[in-house]
């Protein structure tokens, strides 16, 4: 391509500047220069944002690995707390994904500020209208539709997933929409960092455990979301998507006992008001996994299962917990909880599924597949909420496609529960 069409497709030119090394964690965290000034540099007090420098910083970031053990000892020391952030991957696109390097600080435009007003108009009219109907506390509607967008106002890490989520809404009516699926993109790559560096400082001030909270919370939607528009052909199982609550619960967590502290928290008062967080400390129950103990099969008179595979006690821990897990959703539509509630507990499976069974799935190990169409069949039972649609009856069918034949007897009641097969 030649003259003006060229030139439309050539990517900006980066800034170059030196590094600075001894910079505030915003500017770095942003790649911009810094100009060091103290207390406050520059650009933080141009922005009015809380400037933090921090001293005897380690060069590199601690590379050990936060257990998503459902029943891990928490995770309290800060550095391990950047390095659940980190362990954080982007969500499948139907592009790939922007890596760090990639990351340009979006200019100020007027395109760029017609996209942001788009993406915003869609989150308060249509992404985050539905919660008036499915969430019958008003605190949590106020949470959703008033909240929320005030703390995003403060805080680039959520606002900038909240840019991202509305974008894969709207790629929904217009899946080649080249200018959102860049949008989509570039804010969830924008907003990984952001949350990144919002560890730092997220004991400093009531709203800051706040916004890393409830970003974990919209990026684990959108990754849902995004899976709608990923291919199935050959079929692999969403481990991108699982694998984004690696690390992210100790955060959660921790993150939520600092919140604890300010009375203001709106976090709290969204964890409070949900059934699904007051039944966390018996979430993992022997009880709840009742009605799919059949998948690991029998056990002999000791109470050994008899399949070699669960003599170890990391993969039969692994594959219990997430049955238990699973236990806890189907009760959940038993009872006919709330579709806000099912898709509550939805959301919150890639940060409670052990991270070895994500592992397993990675390897299709037949077992850890059929019980992946279990969650999938029952996650179909959100499928009104936009997010949710279709996808966990697609995931069912391309599990079915590649479940051993010896195997596929244990998918008969996830093809009945997903609407695939008759009762």
């Amino acid at each position: 391509m030649t003259g003006d069409g060229a030139s439309q497709n050539r990517r900006p030119p980066r800034l170059n500047h030196k590094k600075s090394r001894a910079g505030c964690q915003r500017c770095k965290a942003r790649r911009v220069k810094c100009d060091e000034a103290k207390p406050a540099c520059g650009g933080c007090s141009r922005h009015h944002v809380p400037c933090i420098y921090l001293t005897n910083e380690s060069p590199r970031a601690a590379s050990t690995e936060v257990s998503l053990s459902p029943h891990a000892l928490p995770q309290t020391d800060q550095v391990q707390l950047k390095t659940a952030i980190n362990q954080v991957l982007t969500p499948p696109t139907n592009n790939d994904p922007v890596t760090a390097d990639d990351i340009l600080d979006l200019p100020e435009s007027r395109q760029r500020r017609m996209l942001e007003l788009r993406l915003w108009h869609n989150y308060v009219t249509v992404v985050a209208t539905p919660f008036h109907t499915q969430a019958p506390i008003s605190a949590l509607i106020q949470i959703w539709n008033n909240h929320m967008p005030h703390i995003a106002m403060r805080h680039d890490n959520l606002l900038n997933t909240i840019y991202a989520f509305s974008a894969t809404n709207l790629l929904r009516d217009a899946p080649d929409d080249e200018q959102l699926l860049t949008a989509q993109r570039i804010y969830l790559s924008l907003a990984l960092r952001e949350q990144r560096a919002a560890v730092i400082k997220f004991h400093t001030q009531a709203e800051e455990p706040d916004s890393l909270c409830f970003t974990s919370i919209m990026m684990t939607m959108n990754a849902f979301g995004s899976l709608q528009e990923r291919t199935r052909q050959p079929y692999k199982p969403p481990t991108d998507m699982l694998r984004l609550g690696i690390g992210a619960c100790a955060m959660f967590e921790e993150a939520l006992k600092s919140a604890r502290k300010f009375p203001a928290s709106k976090i709290v008062t969204f964890i409070e008001n949900q059934p699904f967080f007051c039944s966390i400390p018996r979430m993992f129950d022997e009880e709840h996994r009742g009605p799919f103990v059949g998948i690991l099969g029998p056990r002999n008179a000791q109470g050994v299962y008899e399949d070699s595979e669960l003599w170890n006690a990391e993969v039969r821990e692994a594959y219990e917990y997430t049955l238990s897990y699973i236990g806890t959703m189907y009760t959940a539509v038993l009872n006919e909880e709330s579709l806000h509630q099912i898709c509550t507990r939805i959301c919150a499976f890639t940060l409670y599924v052990p991270k070895k069974f994500v592992d397993m799935v990675e390897e299709l190990r037949p077992r850890a597949l059929v019980i992946l169409a279990h969650f999938f069949s029952l996650a179909t039972k959100g499928s009104a909420h936009w997010w949710v649609g279709q996808t966990p009856m697609r995931e069912v069918q391309g599990l079915r496609r590649i479940v051993p034949l010896e195997w596929q007897r244990h998918l008969r009641w996830p093809l009945v529960m997903s609407g695939l097969e008759p009762v």
